[in-house]
């Protein structure tokens, strides 16, 4: 969509309907997606070793998980469209309906294998390709924001909460990517796509994902010392996503040559790093492998350094490899278990430190300095740790605007960051 002109009085309406029909689409879609992939995750990690009579998965059976996954992105590969573009690319609401396909199986062969990356682009390519069969009809410019419109009700599905989704839409808009016409109908979409989730009336929803990191403690009052860690987390976290990136372009370079290599050098990258930290520390296998969103409370309750260094590393290591493997998945949620991972090291190394600032100034720094959308990371960081209460807010916008202005330095010195 490339103008900004308010829509006429007709056309709105007309716009407004098909944003709640999309927008319910887009989510049960999303819904659906994320279902699959969860009880997918579940089956092969947790209901097989047990039903085998193994307290967790072992290194050589995630590693032959994680060497099928590989297959299954080779297979991909093949289909039209060859997988579309990487996580390294931003998001996508204009992927042609021809190529989805391959996305789609290439996604599930990450995610639910346990490569390290999130669900948020593919559900962005599940909604677009729904807003596209239901706009097939009409006119380019008009398909193009129902597309979106379908886009941005399926990543809702996994946030938990629209006003994140809202205020992405709202930073493209201020970007100049997405015309400020389209806020309006953004917002009735994800508005129909919650009700999706939350229920209406005597129909229940299909459940809203949990948006949180679980066993925070309590934080009410700022101190002067807590914000001058938060900054140092911010800046330490901002610089460790930028690197993870640059190591994931670096790769991406090798696998446009290799792909075939990279998707096996891949797999082996991460069934080693997990080998090691399960098998070598103790290391619960959901702080490893996956997204990470699932292993933060995990990870917050971690009271030796070493560990925790250990699952940074390896995370690390398995996501820079994700990003520039071939696979397909999203950047976000990986992103900010790093930085939780790097608030949680420095409240075990300043033990008279808040751990509750810290988490939600890595989050949005480590967010900020990926995706380059600093009010959108600093939500994320507030409503991540907001049950830590409200106080923690200034350590996710200070994250934010350090993560960005961060990434913005890297981007003036490294050609492959801009």
């Amino acid at each position: 969509m490339s103008t900004a002109e308010a829509m006429d009085p007709r056309t709105l309406v007309r716009m407004l309907v098909l944003a709640i029909v999309v927008g319910v689409l887009g989510a049960l879609g999303g819904s659906v997606f994320l279902y699959l992939v969860d009880e997918g995750q579940r089956v092969l990690f947790e209901h097989v070793p047990d039903a085998l009579g193994w307290s967790s998965a072992p290194w050589w059976y995630a590693a032959i998980l994680l060497l099928v996954g590989a297959a299954i992105v080779g297979i991909a590969q093949r289909m039209p469209g060859g997988t579309g573009k990487g996580p390294l690319t931003g998001f996508h609401f204009d992927t042609p309906l021809a190529i989805v396909p391959s996305i789609l199986v290439a996604a599930v062969g990450t995610l639910m294998f346990g490569f390290v990356l999130g669900p948020e682009a593919p559900l962005i390519i599940l909604g677009t390709s729904i807003g596209a069969i239901v706009a097939r009809r009409a006119d380019g410019q008009a398909r193009q924001l129902v597309m979106l419109l379908g886009g941005v009700a399926a990543i809702g599905a996994v946030f938990g909460n629209p006003f994140i989704t809202g205020f992405m839409i709202l930073e493209f808009a201020a970007f100049g990517v997405v015309p400020a016409a389209a806020i309006i109908p953004v917002l009735l979409a994800l508005a129909a796509g919650y009700l999706v989730q939350i229920g209406i009336w005597a129909i229940p929803g299909v459940g809203v994902h949990p948006l949180a990191v679980p066993g925070l403690p309590a934080y009410d009052a700022i101190g002067v010392g807590d914000l001058v860690i938060g900054v140092g987390v911010a800046i330490a976290a901002a610089i460790i996503a930028i690197a993870v990136r640059e190591c994931g372009i670096g790769f991406d370079r090798i696998a446009q040559r290799r792909r075939r290599e990279a998707l096996l050098a891949t797999a082996v990258v991460t069934a080693g790093v997990f080998a090691i930290a399960v098998e070598g520390f103790g290391i619960d296998p959901g702080e490893i492998l996956f997204s990470g969103s699932a292993g933060m409370g995990t990870l917050v309750a971690e009271t030796s350094l070493g560990v925790v260094l250990v699952i940074l590393v390896a995370k690390c290591i398995a996501y820079g490899a994700a990003l520039g493997g071939g696979f397909r998945g999203g950047p976000i949620f990986p992103a900010t278990f790093l930085g939780v991972a790097v608030g949680v090291a420095a409240a075990l190394v300043f033990g008279h430190a808040e751990l509750s600032p810290l988490a939600a100034a890595g989050i949005a720094a480590s967010a900020a300095a990926f995706i380059r959308m600093p009010a959108t990371s600093a939500l994320l960081g507030a409503l991540l740790i907001a049950g830590a209460g409200a106080a923690i807010a200034p350590f996710a916008i200070i994250g934010a605007v350090i993560g960005f202005l961060v990434r913005s330095a890297a981007d003036a010195k490294l050609p492959s960051s801009g």
